[in-house]
């Protein structure tokens, strides 16, 4: 009787657990979602965080163009509504295939892709990259042929890191969808500089940012750094005119690595979003569009972001890992 009774306590506890992280997928689908609608009915150059738009876009632009070559075929997961898809074209690849758990940013990002009459195949799909394999989200669409040359997760990779699960399913399906010597490149947040953050906060406090971002914590935070388990840290972020505070997870960046390497995918490039703007702007300067780069002119003249905003840039990190080739 008494084993019966912790049974169903254990069943009633699992069935919390589940669903509340049904209902943290709910809200990050609804989110974006919402974003889209959002998007569609906004003026971008309004926005008060215009600079940091303009300056994430940069990084994006970069880290395509570095790892990417013409002709190649590009796997975009976490695609969002479409905002890369100029960026790909630039690289002139022949293949981009689109995958988001949002329909509406799908919806979206066709659209756009329409509009802007990019050079190369295109198909996008709604599914989830963390949950279900790649085999089952492409079963639909027989014309698309894996292995790919180059596989990206722009701003997104860090929801995968609520479980070990949902991170390892993401970075099988990038190494299956991966050819040897193929990259595999992403955005995410620093978890460097989230240690470096918290070490500083005073006893008790859960937050942190500043007037164009917040970090808050849903428990205490390691003042020490260390994020153990690696998978489960949640935060809700918040970025003025972007996110509106949605929960998010830890990403500690050693962890990442050693699970990539099970996954055959090597670390060969990871640099802060402001060591790489200032380290690689110069050889990028006069390839991008000059009204982006003029959307980043800081009021003493020079380039980049300044204030606020620097902050909340030096909040991500740009990566690259190589598929071996055994």
């Amino acid at each position: 009787m008494e084993r019966e009774r912790e049974t169903v306590v254990e069943q009633k506890i699992q069935e919390e657990i589940t669903r509340k992280k049904e209902n943290l997928d709910q809200i990050v689908r609804q989110h974006y979602n919402q974003r889209a609608y959002v998007s569609k009915h906004s003026r971008r150059h309004l926005s008060p965080i215009i600079k940091l738009r303009n300056f994430n876009n940069a990084i994006k632009y970069m880290l395509i163009g570095n790892f990417s070559q013409p002709g190649w075929r590009a796997l975009d997961l976490g695609c969002g509504k479409g905002g890369d898809i100029n960026k790909w074209s630039m690289a002139n690849i022949s293949e981009y295939i689109g995958i988001d758990i949002s329909n509406a940013s799908i919806v979206e990002a066709i659209k756009r892709y329409n509009n802007l009459q990019a050079g190369f195949e295109t198909t996008f799909i709604t599914g989830d990259c963390f949950g279900q394999p790649l085999p089952f989200i492409l079963k639909d669409f027989p014309h698309i042929h894996l292995p790919v040359d180059i596989v990206s997760m722009q701003f997104c990779m860090h929801y995968a890191f609520e479980t070990e699960i949902k991170a390892r399913t993401l970075l099988e399906n990038v190494s299956r969808s991966l050819r040897a010597g193929g990259y595999f490149i992403g955005t995410i947040p620093s978890s460097d500089f989230i240690t470096e953050k918290v070490a500083k906060l005073p006893p008790g406090e859960k937050k942190f940012g500043n007037s164009i971002y917040s970090v808050t914590f849903e428990n205490d935070p390691p003042r020490d750094g260390n994020f153990r388990p690696a998978f489960g840290n949640m935060y809700t972020y918040f970025l003025r005119d972007a996110i509106d505070n949605v929960p998010e997870y830890v990403v500690p960046f050693e962890a990442l690595r050693a699970l990539a390497e099970e996954f055959d995918l090597e670390l060969t490039y990871k640099k802060t979003f402001l060591e790489m703007f200032k380290e690689e702007i110069p050889t990028w300067f006069r390839k991008l569009n000059p009204r982006l780069v003029e959307g980043m002119r800081r009021t003493d003249g020079t380039y980049g972001v300044e204030g606020d905003e620097s902050e909340a840039s030096a909040f991500y990190l740009a990566f690259a890992f190589q598929k071996a080739a055994y």
